[in-house]
């Protein structure tokens, strides 16, 4: 499983903006570091190993929207979609394994061929299934891995636009004088 990122330089005493930064930031680096050519296949742990980043991102991300509102809500969107489409992902996987085993015991046991042409089928429908979703999870991907893009992403999460409302405000000198 995907270790997460340490979060260096972050304080009990921060303020909830420079936290979130720091945080962000660490968590959208994690994220990017598992699948970092959008053109090359990424093998079954990769993919795994961003799901669970982008787990962490979506969440810290969740967390702190009231600082950076409506700026992140673009990124969670599509941390969102690609969750889905990684998990319809692996149950095309788990599930034609299923079958595919199925399938190798019904040919020992020398089933009736309709039975195993039916298994084929299915197996096929499961490699069509896997091939449309892992389409989009690549154009998704390619969407997301281009620098522009990123360099997006690290700027919005780098300038959180207020502090929550729950956090006291910082009174300047000028505020404390004018009282």
């Amino acid at each position: 499983m995907a270790k997460p990122f340490k979060i260096k330089k972050v304080s009990p005493v921060d303020s909830a903006p420079r936290a979130s930064v720091r945080i962000l930031r660490t968590r959208l680096r994690e994220f990017y570091s598992h699948w970092p050519d959008p053109d090359e296949t990424p093998t079954p742990e990769q993919l795994h190993n961003q799901r669970i980043s982008g787990k962490r991102l979506r969440y810290s991300a969740e967390a702190f929207r009231d600082l950076f509102p409506d700026r992140l809500a673009l990124l969670i969107d599509l941390l969102k979609r690609q969750q889905d489409l990684l998990g319809a992902i692996q149950d095309a996987v788990t599930q034609r394994s299923v079958i595919a085993l199925d399938l190798a015991r019904r040919r020992l046991a020398r089933a009736r061929r309709e039975e195993i042409t039916a298994l084929e089928d299915l197996l096929a429908s499961y490699d069509v299934r896997h091939s449309e979703l892992f389409t989009e999870l690549e154009d998704i991907w390619r969407g997301m891995s281009r620098k522009r893009f990123r360099a997006l992403l690290k700027d919005i999460v780098s300038r959180p636009v207020r502090p929550p409302a729950s956090e006291p405000q910082e009174t300047t000198q000028e505020e404390v004088v004018s009282g």
